[in-house]
């Protein structure tokens, strides 16, 4: 609220030059706004004549300085009748000031002013006009004026009569002085060149080549978890034996997180790791100016300092990789517009890294570095690094589909610890060329009793959604013979989007039977006939899960038309069941309805198995003979798996194993069979990966025992994983509804193992280092 105190009632220990007081003396009906922590100062002040933003700029740094303010700001009001085109140069700057862009677009303006607009007509064309539009100029303009004069006014922003012939100008200047831009570079890369060659030193060693690291604001706080230890994120600093650099020693309990600073004035207190250091002299030799970059994992800020040559001898102990505290004031420089920090004083930090305190270290078996395109930002040496720092014995670098690492982790465990043992591996695009085995049949015939049927579900996974529909038909010697069709009502209501593929509602199943119902008559219309399904493991996997919850048993051997369709029709582009029925002429029909991709499945079946006899292929033991000798690994569906090499023979069997991947079996991805596995397996220990690993999407699927035992057989060892790795499953197609069904696939991975007698293996899958890199 206004009063009739005066600015130096308010700020009694400011003692300016007579000038600034005067001036300052003359403010009235002033009105100060204070917060705390950080604390930040606000002066409205009534000025009877203009004060021109350079002479309050130059009072607030001081204030804030003299306070130790987060910011402070003087709000100036002035008379309405001073309103004028030459106070529109401050109503602009102050628009650069809160960071609307303006810089430089204004400079030139011409303006005019009817009493409700003004125009500012610059020469520039409607980009750029366009551009200052959307950055909120003008409307920014517009609030300005209305906060210092009192006065409203529509600010428009329009091209001046010669923005086209300034706008030509202006480009050719730009082009001549980029073309002169580009010389000089050019000359002094090539200067560079010679000069490294002369120093005989590998171009891709040279530091301009350096990859740079770049770090993302996160939501981290400053705290301190002991008498010397400050923590923010992942970072950990140590303030024992901390030794100036640059002025005087200070509280650093004052240190705040960067990501809290967001606004120029006052003085701060920062603590991080230098990432970028870099010293240049000017024109003269007679300055020195330091840039910066340093992080504290929650932002990074840029320092800069300008000294006297004479005194800048303490800037050479600030490197990349070194700790630091820093005392200092927040600006915008003048050059980029971006908030940085003028040190006013530095001591030197040690960062305390993350260590393993386990008496009985770990071999972490798969590992990613920035050779995992786009996947992980490991660097080679940095696995040396962290492992000999943790004090383990070995470590295995796994990238997807490559081993690219190989020789720059080989060099760094050479170079700074020869004891550790490398383990050379990757992570396999893995498909599975063996064709599914024929099941056990009473009788190889065709004409056998067969039912081909599908379901229509609530979702993909078989332990979490329910079975909404079941529909069934039984062929006698190639003729259907009986029909099954029946809605199954689901505990939880069926969704949008599952309405939208299957067309069931929950108005059609309100009065279905239960699964406790629907399932013993299914499994009585089948009895123990061959079943044939369209993705038979999404199918079957249901009736077990099912059957599993009601005690019921289900062995019934069943065929996979996919797996069919692969050989009878292995020009088609795809093996859908739409695909396969259009393409044998047999219409539209009304696919994702249970009964109706059964009708379809039985006709498709029925084709396809007089193709095989017209082939010679007329029973089913002529079938799986077909299909051992016509596997396609371009057409299978790959999974992850881990390949590592034991001894020199296993290295030269993965590096043919890589090499066929790209030369004869690369579609999307670098395949690699199994039968060329088999051919290559000495030397080699294979294991089963990750969530996109073999094994386990066949949990995920369901499969029976027997199948999943079989998968694990063909491993060295198995393999599982922190929860937070797999968390994006909770939810997603694969329905997975809760951290326990993720460790119950884990159980069951350990289970299958100790059956098997194959060990487990705990493993990251690690992408990066730190918490913070994950962002």
């Amino acid at each position: 609220m206004a009063n009739d105190k005066k600015f130096f009632d308010y700020f009694k220990l400011y003692k300016p030059d007579s000038d600034v007081r005067r001036v300052l003396e003359d403010a009235r009906d002033l009105r100060v706004l204070v917060s705390k922590q950080p604390l930040r100062i606000e002066v409205h002040a009534f000025f009877p004549y203009i004060v021109r933003n350079s002479f309050l700029r130059a009072v607030e740094n001081e204030l804030c300085l003299m306070y130790d303010a987060a910011s402070f700001r003087i709000l100036p009001k002035f008379p309405a009748e001073l309103f004028s085109f030459e106070a529109m140069e401050d109503v602009v700057e102050e628009a650069i000031f809160v960071n609307v862009i303006t810089r430089g677009f204004l400079d030139e303006a011409v303006y005019e002013d009817d009493g409700e607009t003004v125009t500012a007509r610059v020469p520039f064309l409607d980009n750029a006009i366009s551009f200052m539009s959307t950055s909120g100029t003008s409307d920014m303009l517009g609030r300005i004026i209305e906060s210092r004069f009192g006065i409203k006014r529509t600010v428009r922003i329009l091209p001046s009569s010669d923005a086209h012939e300034r706008t030509r100008a202006r480009e050719a200047t730009h082009e001549a002085v980029l073309k002169e831009a580009d010389d000089r570079a050019l000359a002094e890369f090539r200067e560079m060149i010679r000069s490294k060659k002369a120093e005989n030193v590998p171009e891709d060693e040279h530091p301009d080549f350096a990859p740079q690291k770049k770090l993302f604001s996160t939501n981290e706080s400053l705290s301190k978890s002991s008498e010397t230890l400050y923590t923010i994120g992942d970072m950990c600093f140590d303030s024992t034996g901390s030794e100036v650099i640059l002025g005087d020693a200070f509280d650093l309990d004052q240190a705040v997180a960067m990501n809290t600073i967001e606004s120029a004035g006052g003085t701060v207190v920062v603590m991080g790791e230098i990432f970028s250091a870099e010293t240049k002299e000017n024109f003269d030799a007679t300055r020195v100016t330091l840039t910066v970059g340093f992080t504290d994992s929650s932002t990074s800020f840029t320092l800069k300092k300008n000294t006297p040559k004479e005194e800048s001898s303490w800037m050479k102990g600030l490197k990349e990789g070194k700790c630091i505290a820093v005392k200092g004031t927040v600006s915008i420089d003048k050059f980029d517009g971006e908030l940085v920090i003028s040190p006013r004083a530095i001591v030197s930090l040690k960062r305390v890294r993350r260590g393993d305190p386990a008496e009985e270290k770990r071999v972490e078996l798969h590992l990613h570095t920035v050779m995992s395109t786009m996947d992980a930002i490991i660097h080679p040496e940095e696995v040396v690094e962290v492992a000999t720092r943790w004090g383990h014995k070995a470590i295995a670098v796994t990238d997807h589909g490559n081993v690219q690492a190989f020789p720059e982790v080989m060099l760094a465990a050479e170079k700074k610890n020869p004891d550790l043992k490398i383990i050379y591996g990757m992570e396999a695009y893995y498909v599975n060329d063996e064709p599914p085995a024929i099941p056990r049949l009473k009788t190889d015939s065709y004409e056998q009793t067969t039912v081909i049927f599908d379901l229509e579900t609530t979702g993909l996974s078989a332990k979490a959604c329910e079975i909404i529909e079941i529909g069934a038909v039984k062929l006698e010697k190639g003729e259907v013979v009986d029909r099954f069709s029946s809605f199954v009502k689901p505990r939880s209501p069926i969704s949008e989007e599952i309405t939208k593929l299957t067309s069931i509602t929950n108005e059609m199943v309100a009065d279905a039977p239960s699964i406790e119902e629907a399932l013993p008559r299914f499994m009585e219309f089948i009895g123990d006939a061959l079943l044939i399904a369209h993705n038979a493991n999404f199918d079957t996997g249901f009736v077990r899960a099912a059957a599993e919850r009601q005690g019921i048993s289900f062995e019934n051997p069943y065929l996979d038309t996919v797996v069919i369709s692969r050989y009878v029709n292995p020009t088609l582009k795809n093996h859908k069941l739409d695909t396969i029925a259009n393409d044998y002429g047999f219409g539209d029909f009304n696919h994702h309805r249970a009964v109706d991709d059964a009708e379809v499945l039985a006709k498709i079946y029925a084709e396809m198995l007089a193709r095989l006899s017209r082939e010679g292929v007329r029973d089913y033991k002529g079938l799986s003979e077909a299909l051992n000798t016509h596997s396609d690994p371009l057409t299978l569906r790959p999974y992850h798996m881990i390949i590592l090499a034991k001894n020199q023979t296993g290295l030269k069997n993965l590096y043919e194993l890589i090499s066929d991947s790209y030369l004869k079996y690369y579609r999307r991805s670098p395949r690699i069979p199994r039968t060329e596995i088999e051919k290559h397996r000495e030397g080699l220990i294979i294991g089963s990966a990750c969530e996109a690993g073999e094994l386990y999407r066949a949990i995920l699927d369901n499969r029976s025992d027997e199948d999943l035992e079989k998968i694990a057989s063909f491993y060295d060892y198995l393999e599982i994983q922190p929860l937070c790795n797999n968390m994006f499953l909770i939810g997603g197609k694969e329905e997975i509804k809760s951290v326990e069904q993720l460790m119950d696939i884990n159980r069951k991975i350990i289970a299958i193992g100790k059956k098997l007698g194959k060990p487990t293996v705990a493993t990251c899958d690690a992408h990066f280092l730190e918490k913070s890199d994950e962002v």
